[in-house]
């Protein structure tokens, strides 16, 4: 396919087992002067795999080993390219491509590949009707009579549609084609109606749920090929991106439920390239908690022996790095700590704090961030009703001196407890690496949310205890306005 149209083509494919290929292309406007080059697609990256040998005008890509399923590129020396399809369901791996510097598909001849023929005949088709839409949207945006406007929108919605029942028919056709294959993995899932009796907001959460439960529906979930083409890696895209939450337990569950299809219909290219796909995801993710999914990840696929094509260094200083995570991710009971107050005399155990809400704090008298952020915790602390909650404030450092003359100047109202005497490994408990770090605790010192910033403290403090029935929506709007 050619590059200014792979978006609205986006095609690709897989190989036999034990073939060996030899892909001739003779491109009029080119010599044996010219290097052309092949790639393949892997996720939404394309890799070089070959450079062309020349004879008679005609160059060849040759190989004594298997190129894997895929989609590949022809790539041309000023950087432009066609696609080919590359199929194991092809008896051999020897194909004939001639065209011309322009790389329209209206030039391209294909010899030896049924596939490679489906597939620019779609783009062909594809083409022509883009051009058709073309001129339709110059009309419409000319057009003022706004019955005749409505027309052509109509009409070029039908040329959309026509380009999408051309791809589903050649879909149908050819099943069990790599090409079919690939042309039914990039059909649109539609839900289906929601039962009747039902309010607008069930409606909608029945089909959201339907949607997640059967989005993989089209896709053939044992196919390699897919992987080598950008169908896999925007399909993984697009349905983590609109159906997961920002929930870690419900992306880690969407996460197992897809790779464990995956692994039922035996593809190993999707298999890891979903697992590896989704640590990279949650990892990016910027959602509360979501260190939990990257920890899950982590330990059930990295550290439990099932990421086979990683090496055992990668491996073992991500499995540390869980390691460490694991003691405070969320819904996990905070590790106790017991530290002197600022006079080094009375031992304050966090875990003893009988408070609905606990607020961690670890922080340095030297840290920028936190000259900010402890100010406006301290003005919040003072100005609520704090009955109800406490913060346990863990100075991170070694100057004691000066940590003391900082409370005594911003007068800290809360628990201000130091590691004076070297006791308390907090450090590795809380994998403390920057300051200031907040976590906010529940009444069983259950972690529920943490990386929490100064401003937001008060309103999930406030919603912990709306949780528990300690305030009433009214307090907690009251409480709101105070801070």
């Amino acid at each position: 396919m050619i590059k200014y149209i792979t978006s609205l083509i986006g095609v690709f494919l897989f190989v036999s087992s034990y073939a060996q290929y030899d892909i001739s292309v003779k491109v009029d406007g080119l010599s044996c002067n010219d290097v052309l080059l092949l790639a393949n697609h892997f996720g939404d990256k394309q890799y070089l795999r070959d450079t062309s040998e020349c004879e008679n005008g005609t160059f060849h890509f040759r190989g004594d080993t298997k190129l894997e399923s895929g989609v590949y590129l022809v790539v041309l020396p000023k950087k432009n390219y066609f696609e080919i399809l590359v199929s194991s369901d092809e008896n051999q791996m020897k194909y004939s491509f001639t065209t011309d510097t322009t790389l329209k598909p209206g030039v391209m001849k294909v010899i030896g590949s049924k596939e490679n023929d489906l597939f620019y005949e779609f783009n062909r088709f594809a083409i022509g009707k883009s051009l058709q839409a073309s001129e339709l949207s110059k009309k419409m945006t000319a057009e003022e009579d706004e019955k005749k406007k409505e027309d052509l929108k109509t009409e070029l919605a039908g040329i959309g549609k026509s380009v999408s029942a051309k791809r589903n028919e050649i879909a149908e056709a050819h099943r069990d084609m790599f090409i079919g294959k690939l042309y039914t993995a990039m059909r649109d899932m539609k839900p289906i109606d929601a039962p009747e009796g039902i309010d607008a907001e069930e409606k909608q959460k029945f089909q959201y749920l339907w949607m997640r439960e059967h989005y993989w529906d089209n896709v053939d979930l044992g196919e390699d090929g897919l992987v080598r083409s950008p169908v896999f890696h925007g399909k993984l895209t697009d349905y983590f991106k609109s159906y997961m939450p920002p929930l870690a337990d419900t992306a880690i569950m969407m996460g197992d439920n897809l790779i464990n299809k995956i692994e039922a219909a035996g593809s190993q290219e999707q298999y890891k390239y979903a697992v590896h796909f989704l640590l990279g995801y949650f990892e990016e993710a910027k959602y509360m908690c979501f260190d939990k999914a990257v920890w899950h990840m982590a330990k059930n696929y990295y550290c439990a022996g099932k990421a086979f094509w990683s090496d055992s260094a990668y491996i073992a200083k991500m499995c540390t790095e869980s390691a460490k995570m694991e003691p405070t991710l969320c819904d996990k009971v905070a590790p106790d700590m017991n530290m002197p107050d600022s006079n080094f005399k009375e031992r304050i155990r966090m875990s003893e704090i009988d408070k609905p809400v606990t607020v961690l704090v670890f922080w340095d008298i030297n840290c920028g961030h936190c000259k900010k952020e402890m100010p406006i915790i301290s003005r919040m602390y003072d100005s609520m009703t704090n009955e109800h909650f406490e913060i346990y404030a863990v100075y991170t450092q070694g100057d004691w001196a000066g940590w003391k003359k900082r409370l005594a100047k911003d007068k800290f109202n809360f628990i201000n407890v130091a590691n004076a005497f070297g006791e308390d490994k907090f450090r590795d408990k809380y994998n403390i690496r920057s300051t200031p770090q907040v976590l906010i605790l529940d009444k069983d010192k259950n972690i529920r949310f943490k990386k929490i910033g100064a401003k937001d403290i008060a309103k999930t403090v406030l919603y912990l205890l709306e949780e528990q029935g300690i305030v009433e929506p009214e307090e907690k709007e009251e409480e709101e306005k105070k801070e």
